[in-house]
This record gives C-alpha cells, sequence and structure tokens, in this order.
C-alpha cells in the first residue's frame, strides 16, 4: 500500500510522519515529499495503521481497506503553557549516560525507509527544568548521511516510555563529528520546561535513499536504555543503555 499525507489547511505534503500499527513492529515513515509505502503482512490486515505526528491530529486507518490514498491531516492548535521567570541563581548539570565503553556499541539498522529510536530514561531534580541540551555518542563508522533526527520526549510510566509530552517538532541534521564520538544537540532557545521524569528519545530518521545503520555507544549499567526500530513500533529494554544524556537547568 501507498499514500500520500496532506495538510488540512494548506493542502502541501507533511514530511516524517510515523504510520504504523501499534505495538505490532510494522511501519513507516513519509518521504519530505509526504509520500509513503507500507507493505502490510496478511495477519495484519484486519489492524488498524495509525498515522500520527506531534503536530496535527491522529488518525486510525483499517489496514485492508487502505490502498493508494491521500490522508489529511488536521493541524493542533496548542496553547503555550505560562513561563514563571524566578529571581535566583540557576544550576546546570547533565543527567543520563554520559560515557561509553570503547568495545560496545548498539548497532541498529533501518528496514523499509522506518525510523530507528533510542530512550534513556531522565530523572528531574525537584522542581521544574529547562532542557537546554541533548548528548549522544554515535561511533564514527555509522552509516547516517543525509539522516535527520526527531528529539522526543516520552512520559515515564512504570520506567517505561508512553505517550509524548513535549507537543514540538524538533528535527535537525546530525551534525558533522569531529573529536569526538559525542554528538551535541543544542534546544536553549526551544523553551522546553519539564517537571517530571521522562525518557528522552532520539529517532533517526532514513535517507530514503540507503540503509541507516546507527552504532549508538552505550554501557551494560544504568540499565535504564530502550529501543524500537518500527515507527509506533512496541518499545525493547536494553540490557544497559545507550549513551544519551540530557543538560538542564534548574
Amino acid at each position: 500500500m501507498n499514500g500520500i499525507i496532506v495538510d488540512a489547511d494548506s493542502e502541501q505534503p507533511i514530511e516524517f510522519v510515523n504510520i504504523g500499527i501499534l505495538d505490532k513492529n510494522q511501519g513507516t515513515i513519509t518521504n519530505p515529499r509526504g509520500e509513503f509505502n507500507l507493505i502490510v503482512p496478511k495477519q495484519f490486515e484486519t489492524d488498524s495503521l495509525t498515522i500520527s505526528h506531534i503536530n496535527y491530529y491522529s488518525v486510525r486507518v483499517l489496514a485492508k481497506n487502505f490502498s493508494n490514498r491521500t490522508i489529511v491531516l488536521r493541524p493542533k492548535t496548542t496553547e503555550l503553557p505560562e513561563v514563571v521567570i524566578l529571581n535566583k541563581k540557576r544550576k546546570t548539570k547533565k543527567i543520563g549516560v554520559k560515557s561509553y565503553s570503547k568495545i560496545l556499541s548498539m548497532r541498529v539498522i533501518s528496514k523499509n525507509n522506518d525510523i530507528i529510536e533510542a530512550a534513556q530514561r531522565i530523572n528531574v531534580p525537584n522542581g521544574e527544568i529547562k532542557v537546554k541540551a541533548v548528548n549522544f555518542a554515535l561511533r564514527k563508522w555509522s552509516k547516517v548521511d543525509g539522516v535527520k533526527v526527531r528529539i522526543n520526549f516520552y512520559e515515564n510510566i512504570d520506567n517505561t516510555p508512553h505517550r509524548k509530552i513535549v507537543l514540538k517538532n524538533i528535527i535537525t541534521e546530525i551534525p558533522t563529528q569531529a573529536d569526538s564520538d559525542w554528538i551535541h544537540i543544542d534546544l536553549n532557545k526551544k523553551d522546553i520546561y519539564i517537571s517530571q521524569d521522562f525518557f528522552i528519545g532520539i529517532e533517526f530518521i532514513p535517507n530514503f535513499e540507503n540503509p541507516t545503520i546507527v552504532d549508538l555507544g552505550g554501557i551494560l549499567t544504568k540499565g535504564k536504555g530502550y529501543r524500537r526500530e518500527n515507527s509506533l513500533g512496541s518499545w525493547s529494554k536494553l540490557n544497559g543503555a545507550a549513551s544519551i544524556n540530557v543538560e538542564m537547568e534548574y
């Protein structure tokens, strides 16, 4: 099955929309022209496809009824929360995994132009924090030319990532690596404030031409890591953790 996804107001195609059968590891993502192609095995034809993007209301369509269709998504109208500026000295801190094993990496290969995502639990100090940056270790032999990342923030329920809690579509090119395996994504101007423990997710969006092979740094301790290899697929717990941390101000 294939199709195109467009904005209800502008009628323009929407790139990087997640399409999949929830928790069944069958999915894909739209390309920059809003197009997608998805092969659904017969055993899933009576399931519903969920079409999801952080800036739009989700749509569900029965898989067996879907073929060569245009799907229209309605934009969400999001009210910005009030930000209170306190006149006190703020602290900065990195929380998460700040190192990686030189002999260990977490290899993930994208399939059918689908996403790869790794997530790490972040414990928030008392009160509200501002997210200033996200860092993750990407080994230099990874094949990520032309690959973008989307930064996702998930609710922590029973130490597992659940629904998204930051309604912002944060997508950026992977910066060119220099002398370090660490990739730094500056989020200071995004004004992201969180007052609960959460999972930070690094979603790798394919370049739609060549396979994406991601080798993330990892460690065998701090077992708070998860990964998934499909849009809207199920999360798998890691034996250890991916090397992902958050720089925060509080």
